[in-house]
């Protein structure tokens, strides 16, 4: 018994060009092909938490901070502290890519902007036409713990973070150091 060949999910390159130190690769028949975006997928309610079990919650309408809180404080404050994960179709394979979302009153969306973390009153955009965002993130699992982190897409190498500022736990995005900065893991409890 003969194997059937098996139909090749290939390109077929006719090209080459340099533009702007850039090589790019022309192709044969580009139909099929698809530009680098972010998709929007199912969104996921959860809590999210820092390591000192501490909830993240929209403060003041724009400010994400962390306080303890119990569980029936998180369900009075739900509109406050369920956040809306927008999980995005990523041409590219860097991570899930998400973006955090909260609606209290109005949809609010998570922003890096300028390296400052915020909300902004926006719906997340069913597609993103860009390989970057200010509001998408990269979520990855940390091996050997049970914890999130999320790699801003904007700012390679730049994470959430939870930093104490006075009294106040607060969101930040900073740079990874390599000394195991433990500042930049959260759990994320899935409430669906």
């Amino acid at each position: 018994m003969a194997a059937e060949p098996v139909e090749d999910n290939c390109i077929n390159f006719v090209g080459m060009e340099f533009i702007d130190n850039t090589l790019y690769f022309i192709a044969e028949n580009d139909e099929n092909l698809e530009s680098d975006h972010f998709g929007k997928l199912e969104p996921r309610f959860s809590v999210i938490r820092n390591l000192n079990n501490q909830v993240l919650f929209m403060y003041q309408g724009r400010h994400p901070l962390f306080e303890d809180m119990t569980d029936a404080d998180c369900a009075e404050n739900a509109s406050q502290t369920e956040f809306i994960i927008y999980v995005y179709k990523d041409s590219l394979t860097r991570g899930v890519a998400v973006a955090i979302s909260v609606k209290c009153n109005k949809m609010s969306t998570l922003s890096c902007m300028d390296k400052i973390i915020s909300f902004k009153e926006m719906n997340p955009p069913d597609n993103i036409n860009d390989e970057k965002s200010d509001i998408i993130f990269f979520q990855r699992c940390v091996p050997g713990y049970d914890k999130i982190i999320f790699e801003s897409s904007l700012y390679e190498g730049y994470f959430l973070a939870c930093e104490k500022e006075n009294d106040l736990f607060k969101l930040i995005l900073k740079k990874k150091d390599e000394s195991g900065d433990k500042s930049i893991m959260f759990a994320v409890q899935s409430k669906d």
